[in-house]
């Protein structure tokens, strides 16, 4: 009886063994699974691309340097990652803001997390006193809220704000590109701002042209800092 009980006892301490190593496996499994899915995330996300267009329903910064590291830190971006032009356009349509990399001596801050259009000329000021030239740009067809504003060595040289198809703001000398247009009877639209886009830096716009396809492939997103 006593060699019985002892033999049903090893059985269950080996059965309780197996099964907390079956349960160590399935853990170690789930953190492999988690670790690859995240490596696979970042893989995805840091494959260099060719650059890619944007504009529509969009807002961004033209600011006149080739140190995309410099502009991240005078816009104070934190929880700055590498990223492929799609990872960092599409957090851009969200709370973040993705730069550019270096296209034809202009880094491009593009996204949503640069904050209200209304609110943009005092950075402008400052970006363009550190690097001579910045450019602000916003075009909402669906809003009907088009925005073009630029400051040269700290001066203010255009800054035309439309909002829900009202102007707010009509300051400076009208551009080249403006010349056809009379505001007290048509209004900016999408097409005006990548006109003038491409008469003052990049019309991001045209991205995927030839021109372009030099462009090096990753950028860098992250947080305005309030």
């Amino acid at each position: 009886m006593v060699v019985f009980l002892l033999f049903v006892a090893l059985i269950v301490g080996i059965g309780v063994l197996l099964s907390r190593q079956m349960n160590r496996y399935a853990e170690n499994d789930g953190l492999l699974d988690s670790d690859f899915r995240e490596k696979d995330r970042n893989r995805k996300q840091k494959s260099p691309e060719k650059a890619l267009p944007f504009g529509s329903k969009m807002q961004w910064i033209a600011i006149k340097t080739d140190y995309r590291e410099q502009v991240a830190a005078t816009l104070k971006l934190n929880n700055l990652e590498l990223v492929n032009w799609s990872n960092g356009l599409e957090k851009a349509n969200e709370n973040h803001v993705f730069l550019t990399p270096n296209i034809d001596g202009w880094i491009l801050a593009v996204g949503w997390g640069l904050g209200e259009a209304d609110k943009q000329a005092q950075l402008l000021e400052k970006l363009s006193r550190e690097y001579g030239e910045a450019q602000f740009f916003l075009t909402h067809a669906g809003a009907h809220s088009h925005t073009y504003i630029r400051y040269t060595n700290g001066e203010m040289m255009r800054h035309l704000h439309c909002e829900e198809g009202e102007i707010r703001t009509d300051e400076g000398t009208a551009t080249t590109a403006e010349s056809s247009l009379d505001l007290t009877k048509q209004l900016p639209d999408e097409n005006l701002i990548f006109n003038i886009a491409a008469e003052w830096s990049v019309n991001p716009n045209l991205l995927n042209q030839a021109q372009y396809a030099d462009v090096e492939g990753l950028g860098s997103v992250g947080y305005l800092r309030p």
